[in-house]
């Protein structure tokens, strides 16, 4: 199935124009409509019954002055006038049946039909009380007929002799409403009403012509705010649209180039613009990163690579070169080899650290104490609990503080650990001669190193803050002589 994309504004347009058509919608699918106007034509049927019940009970009551038995029948002549004049007035079918449901008086034919099998006619003449009935009808028009004749034929000849056939109406069912004739209290018959309700469709466009210019106002109310809304909601997105590729560009500019996005007023639109701000400041920090990376490394691997090719040009040149020597130039490319190789792991265990780590509820106190195990002695005062990360890069942290701490630092080394409601403090502390304050500054720095000499890479504590800075924690140092203490915080699993 093709997928259909279309501008937002259109998408718009077409749901208002959907929720302007919804009432008609429900109107028609509850059916709200139509029982609404059976009811209206059950009521109008009742009051009509009624009017003629009690202009027959006045007929038989003028006939009764000259004959005491007079009936329906001895008024047929003044009933079926006013029938007739009825019928071409109202469009409605009415007969009147005697006290045993015969039809004795008609506005069209079925004089002598017997109609006191039926429900409403029964209802009527044993409990003296209005009987309605609602019944199928066969000769319903097609409901495409409804739109060529909404208006109706509402001249007398819409209906057969039997008063069945409303070419004027289009519902399928027929109405019938049977109302008793009462004279002093005697039961002389009933009135038999029927019609035919108006049907939904119909209804709506016999409306259509009172209705057209207020429905027209609303579809133009509704495509003018759709439209605007349209304009109103597309606008910043057209606008991220158009800028996106000089914030691929200059990431760095993001800020300023998304400055009229993120004050939409459309708060989805701001939260897009104000998360494509941040991804592109994350961009731009990790080129910048890059950069420095690559020339950090440059610089780093240029030493040893030097020593390992002026190395081998002295030995391929002096074939006559002293064993001892010899000796002495070997152990020299060893050491840069050995060197290379520890700059190699270090980056690489550095690129894995800037990872997202896997974030696991991990028992810091089992990690504390297997690290201290491994560089004693090391004394640890607390407990830590849980926190969420990743076993093997925090033992990486504590093993090189602990590493750091034992080869530069003084003869004691321990680790304090500190709870609070949401972090957990692990201070890794020793008693030596401390860090100088312009070192401090520097300690975290790739490829920072005092001990460069005795084989230090200047990875270890940029690995360290790495880790902690991934885990959503911090890492500093302080130190005086006597004292250096390298503080780790990390928030805690509070899970657990």
């Amino acid at each position: 199935m093709k997928r259909i994309v279309l501008p937002l504004r259109t998408w718009l347009v077409l749901s208002h124009i959907f929720v302007l058509l919804l009432p008609v919608v429900a109107l028609l699918a509850t059916r709200a409509l139509a029982y609404d106007l059976r009811d209206q034509t059950r009521r109008a049927l009742e009051y009509q019954g009624v009017l003629i019940a009690m202009l027959a009970a006045d007929a038989v009551d003028d006939a009764r002055r000259d004959n005491p038995d007079a009936v329906l029948t001895d008024a047929n002549d003044k009933l079926t006038s006013v029938l007739t004049r009825t019928k071409r007035a109202t469009l409605a079918g009415i007969r009147l049946v005697d006290s045993q449901g015969i039809v004795v008086v008609s506005s069209g034919a079925g004089l002598g039909q017997d109609l006191s099998a039926d429900a409403e006619v029964k209802q009527a003449l044993q409990t003296s009380a209005v009987g309605v009935a609602v019944r199928p009808r066969p000769d319903a028009p097609n409901s495409l007929q409804i739109v060529s004749r909404s208006r109706g034929d509402i001249s007398p000849r819409a209906y057969s002799e039997e008063g069945w056939q409303s070419q004027s109406r289009h519902a399928n069912v027929r109405l019938f409403v049977t109302v008793p004739v009462i004279l002093d209290g005697e039961l002389l018959g009933a009135v038999v009403m029927s019609r035919t309700p108006r049907e939904e469709i119909q209804a709506i466009f016999q409306m259509a012509p009172r209705l057209w210019w207020g429905a027209l106002g609303a579809l133009f109310a509704t495509i003018a705010l759709a439209l605007f809304y349209g304009y109103l909601f597309s606008r910043s997105l057209r606008l991220m649209a158009r800028i996106s590729p000089d914030i691929a560009q200059y990431p760095g500019r993001a800020g300023v180039l998304l400055n009229g996005p993120r004050r939409s007023h459309v708060a989805e639109v701001a939260g897009v613009a104000e998360a494509l701000i941040a991804t592109a400041d994350r961009l731009d920090a990790r080129l910048a990163y890059i950069g420095e990376f690559a020339a950090n490394v440059s610089h780093e691997f240029k030493t040893p690579l030097s020593t390992l090719r002026g190395t081998i040009e002295l030995m391929q040149d002096d074939d006559d070169m002293p064993p001892e020597q010899r000796a002495r130039f070997l152990n020299n490319a060893a050491d840069e080899l050995g060197r290379l190789e520890r700059l190699v792991t270090g980056l690489l265990a550095l690129a894995r650290a800037e990872q997202v780590p896997v974030s696991e509820p991990v028992d810091l106190d089992a990690v504390l104490h297997t690290v201290a195990e491994r560089n004693t002695p090391t004394t640890i005062q607390g407990t830590a609990g849980h926190v969420a990360g990743d076993a093997h890069q925090l033992q990486t942290v504590f093993s090189n503080l602990l590493a750091n701490a034992h080869r530069y630092g003084g003869e004691t080394v321990w680790m304090r650990i500190t709870r609070t409601e949401h972090t957990v403090q692990v201070t890794v502390s020793d008693d030596g001669a401390g860090i100088s304050p312009a070192n401090q500054a520097q300690l975290f720095d790739r490829f920072f190193t005092t001990g460069r000499d005795s084989g230090g890479t200047g990875v270890g504590l940029a690995l360290v803050h790495a880790i902690v800075t991934a885990h959503g924690g911090s890492v500093g140092c302080e130190s005086r002589p006597g004292y250096t203490g390298f503080i780790v915080t990390l928030p805690r699993n509070l899970g657990r």
